[in-house]
């Protein structure tokens, strides 16, 4: 059972009362991935790596960069070509592998039961799927042929996306063969997973003539004022921020300007005045149903994201304000114009130019954290390498060190912050993950790369041009102490990639995320009566055509989240609410917390947040384990949080009570980070000394 009541997950003083260690397994089971590293194991024994060597870069898992390997013969050159294949298939391979499939179609167990799920039997399933079979090798399935399936997006390396073309292909031959009841069933399905054209979604918009206004330019270009500027003056309007932490700060700055400005994130509302006309938001929660004089979009890039890019997108097209100014990157100009062209709104490009110089440096650090000076900023892509890089740098230049990396509540990243801009402060350096690119105004003299690659969850993968230049930019930032900003990297190999990647051209953005809205899923659900959630979704996903400038966002942690909850008892809309709630499935005491809720919700029971979340005392010492467990339990205070703005009579811990435990738990958080005490799991050696790392 879901609520089985063994031991809390964790035997220290900050437990999450909600399950046990089994439950813990069974949801690593039920999702089909490993926890991150960095995940609380507490009962495990493992052997701890370690080297008499000095701590320097590890490099035997990262390479030269790409734009210049043709000529390296050393092992890393060597390795990036094994990381860069291992989930690929050659050209050739493609179309051999597809037909493999297609000869197994009636017997892949995931296809099988979606076809079930259609009404399409065992008994009639096979002898469509050997005539489909026996098309294909003729060449007369449409869109089977070598070019076409080459031409596939991930096609070569994902076999979900090739199982899910293949199950699409055969859909659409299979439907003469099939009973009418069937095919008609599959005409519904057909018709309302046609999202081809999303701007027919928002009527309301497409009554208005809207201007459009693109500010585009590089980090610190001053575009963002200008179109704040512009919503100062409004009668009425609203911003749209990416991140929380952005959206708190134009709220408090509009209110500390005398404009009366209200509040509304995933997680709470403030309301300063029912007669506020200004909302600061994020860009999910951007209100579609009342019209504006001046709406700001804020990272506008970010609709080409593979997740949250729908948000974006629907900001654009659902809006219904007089003039919408969009604020972000060069890559999106074409993209913009051929949707507002679409829908005949107005566009005018606004172009900004830096203003303050970023220059790279003709050196590195050479690997020597003695080089580190007051005033730079660190990036390191792996989170779990951000402590053992601040604890070298304070070791060998006695500077301290602020952190900044995603997994921190943003409240704190903007207390650490607050510290390293403060000269008063004595922290003199920041050390950041990748999280340092958006959403923070901070005082940087130089960014240091400690590498140009980053772990995609599968392998490591160069830095895409166009986010190093976001995190470069943040040096020297105009208005603060630094004028000048300059880029430079640890190891002296990154750096010709930092010069190339600073010089590659703009690359512009061909397709934008869309959604399907929750009245689109409820009406696709009641076609599926007996489907679990979960099937639904993936039936859903597989079913759905997009024009060529769009692309669906990814369902992945959706379906995932929805597997997990297909046996409680809830309505389709209540479902989609549950696996839309911001959750890190790699968080296992997250993912735990979230079931625990949704099951309590199904029997109609009170969730009290209190009975989740268990806080620790400020006195007690604090470990690296620990701190990640502090981190858990503000995630999910946020979750209920996020859950109890839609389901407010079932979460009964009421907003002031969630906010006082959350800000304890940040207070708890920011202290840690004074005092975590250190247990390295492996120093690092240079790719020499690293075969004489030894286990212990």
């Amino acid at each position: 059972m879901l609520r089985q009541t063994l031991r809390p997950l964790f035997h220290g003083e900050v437990s999450l009362c909600f399950g046990s260690t089994s439950f813990s397994r069974q949801c690593i089971r039920h999702f089909n991935v490993k926890p991150a590293k960095e995940s609380i194991k507490p009962f495990s024994k493992q052997p701890v790596k370690v080297s008499t060597k000095p701590f320097t870069k590890q490099p035997t898992h990262r390479v030269r960069h790409p734009l210049n390997h043709k000529n390296d013969t050393t092992q890393r050159s060597k390795n990036y070509k094994k990381t860069n294949t291992t989930f690929q298939l050659a050209p050739g391979n493609v179309f051999s592998t597809f037909r493999k499939r297609a000869s197994a179609l009636a017997t892949i167990p995931h296809i099988r039961t979606k076809v079930e799920q259609l009404g399409i039997s065992k008994e009639m399933l096979k002898p469509i799927a050997n005539g489909f079979y026996r098309d294909l090798i003729a060449g007369k399935v449409e869109g089977c042929d070598k070019d076409t399936l080459l031409s596939v997006n991930g096609l070569a390396g994902d076999r979900r996306i090739m199982d899910s073309y293949l199950y699409t292909r055969f859909l659409e031959y299979a439907e003469p063969h099939l009973p009418k009841e069937i095919t008609s069933k599959l005409t519904s399905l057909k018709k309302i997973t046609d999202l081809r054209f999303p701007h027919e979604w928002y009527p309301e918009a497409r009554r208005m003539q809207r201007k459009i206004h693109l500010h585009v330019g590089p980090t610190n270009s001053g575009k963002t004022y200008s179109a704040l500027k512009r919503l100062t003056e409004a009668k009425s309007g609203i911003y749209c921020g990416p991140l929380r932490l952005l959206a708190h700060e134009i709220f408090e700055r509009m209110n500390n300007n005398g404009i009366a400005c209200n509040l509304v994130t995933g997680e709470e509302k403030r309301i300063i005045s029912e007669d506020a006309t200004l909302t600061s938001s994020t860009v999910e929660m951007v209100e579609l149903n009342r019209d504006l004089e001046v709406a700001v979009v804020d990272e506008i890039q970010m609709m080409g994201d593979r997740t949250r890019g729908w948000a974006w997108t629907q900001a654009l097209l659902g809006l219904r304000a007089q003039e919408i100014h969009l604020c972000g990157e060069e890559s999106v100009v074409p993209l913009i114009k051929q949707i507002c062209e679409a829908i005949d709104d107005e566009v005018t490009v606004h172009r900004y130019k830096r203003l303050t110089p970023l220059s790279i440096s003709e050196k590195s650090l050479g690997g020597n954290y003695e080089n580190v000076k007051k005033g730079d900023c660190v990036v390191t892509f792996a989170r779990k390498d951000i402590f053992e890089v601040k604890r070298a740098i304070e070791r060998e230049t006695g500077l301290r060190c602020a952190v900044v990396y995603g997994a921190l509540p943003p409240e704190s990243r903007a207390l650490q912050a607050k510290a390293f801009n403060d000269a008063a402060s004595n922290f003199d350096v920041l050390v950041a993950s990748d999280a340092v690119g958006m959403g923070l105004n901070l005082n940087i003299k130089r960014i240091v790369f400690e590498s140009v690659q980053k772990y995609d969850g599968k392998s490591f993968t160069f830095i895409h041009p166009p986010h190093l230049k976001q995190i470069a930019g943040r040096a020297g930032r105009f208005g603060t102490t630094y004028a000048q900003g300059e880029v430079t990297t640890f190891e002296q190999d990154d750096l010709s990639y930092v010069f190339e990647a600073m010089d590659t051209p703009t690359l512009f953005l061909k397709t934008a995320g869309i959604h399907p809205t929750l009245d689109i899923i409820e009406m696709f659900s009641a076609q599926m009566p007996d489907a679990p959630f979960s099937s639904v979704l993936q039936t859903f996903e597989d079913m759905a055509t997009v024009s060529g400038k769009y692309f669906l966002c990814n369902y992945g942690d959706s379906k995932a989240l929805a597997q997990s909850m297909d046996h409680l008892d809830m309505s389709v809309r209540d479902r989609y609410q549950f696996v839309s709630a911001p959750t890190p499935l790699r968080d296992t005491a997250c993912l735990q917390a979230i079931i625990e809720m949704a099951t309590l919700y199904s029997e109609n029971k009170d969730i009290d947040l209190k009975k989740l979340v268990k806080l620790p005392a400020a006195k007690e010492s604090v470990t690296k384990t620990k701190l990640d467990q502090l981190e858990s339990c503000h995630k999910i205070i946020m979750i209920y949080k996020w859950l109890s703005m839609r389901f407010p009579d079932n979460f009964g811990t009421s907003a002031e009570e969630a906010g006082e435990l959350k800000e304890q738990c940040e207070l708890l958080i920011d202290e840690a980070l004074k005092k975590v005490h250190f247990r390295p799991r492996m120093k690092r050696a240079s790719y020499g000394q690293h075969k004489k790392t030894k286990t212990v």
